[in-house]
């Protein structure tokens, strides 16, 4: 019987701290870590795409014994190692040009998942190539996504307006709006329980929505944004909008035999 042959370690995750092992280390928190790592590997979007598509998935292939060390598989190696890198470079780049817009906004979400994991546990996470185990390709610490966050995003009071297309959430409260010249979907936290019931009602609709938006400053691109109101814009009918403002003024063209020897007089008029 042939035995089949097992794929080479791309790279391995290290939880680093004095006396983390694994035993110690909540299943949830570990999950979420490599999870996080797995998004960045395979350069996916948690709000945008549900899974990780097969052939880029990651698997875990040993725990090396008596420490916190995940060595793991990629399905994708080439591009593992890629995106990987390039976070490394983000974490360190002023501007983050390392990503295109979606990219950057990608990357962003489960950088802040790591930093939280990091800041729960009280570690460093540690992402190395099997190759160059020494030399880790980035690390993060409780204050990493702090600190990209004060180099590159921005915060402040904005409106947005968009079709809200899903409201709800079992555990927060969401909502997805379309937003015009975006293209993909604003996912939103939504600030109560009562306002996303609103929000429900309105399904399919164009809304204002009002709150609290962080921007990446380089592009003004959305990352986050809040709603904590909203309202809907009074579309009036075109044909009333119409008849109104030629009852404001505009039949008093009906009178004129001909307009345009009218304009060529009061150009006269002007000049003299």
């Amino acid at each position: 019987m042939k035995s089949t042959k097992k794929p080479a370690p791309t790279f391995e995750v290290r939880l680093v701290a004095p006396d983390v092992i694994p035993e110690r280390l909540p299943i949830r928190q570990v999950n979420d870590v490599l999870s996080a790592v797995q998004d960045l590997a395979s350069g996916r979007d948690p709000y945008e795409i549900r899974q990780v598509p097969p052939e880029k998935g990651i698997s875990l292939a040993k725990v090396r014994s008596g420490s916190a060390v995940y060595t793991c598989v990629s399905r994708a190696p080439d591009e593992a190692r890629i995106n990987l890198s390039r976070v490394g470079m983000l974490l360190s780049s002023a501007n983050g040009d390392e990503f295109e817009e979606d990219g950057l906004i990608a990357a962003l979400r489960p950088i802040e998942s790591l930093s939280d994991v990091a800041k729960s546990v009280g570690c460093r996470i540690e992402v190395a190539l099997i190759e160059h185990r020494e030399t880790p390709l980035f690390a993060i610490e409780k204050d990493a996504f702090h600190r990209i966050s004060e180099r590159l995003l921005l915060r402040g009071e904005t409106t947005v307006v968009g079709r809200v297309e899903r409201a709800g959430g079992a555990t927060k409260m969401r909502c997805l709006l379309r937003v015009p010249g975006r293209s993909r979907g604003l996912y939103c936290n939504v600030a109560s329980k009562p306002l996303v019931q609103r929000l429900g009602q309105h399904l399919y609709e164009q809304i204002a929505a009002t709150g609290t938006a962080t921007w990446i400053h380089r592009t003004w691109r959305i990352y986050r944004f809040t709603i904590t109101d909203f309202t809907q814009p009074q579309l009036r009918d075109l044909n009333q909008a119409l008849k109104q403002l030629h009852e404001a003024g505009l039949n008093a063209w009906d009178e004129i035999g001909d307009p345009d020897a009218f304009i060529e007089e009061l150009r006269r008029d002007y000049r003299h």
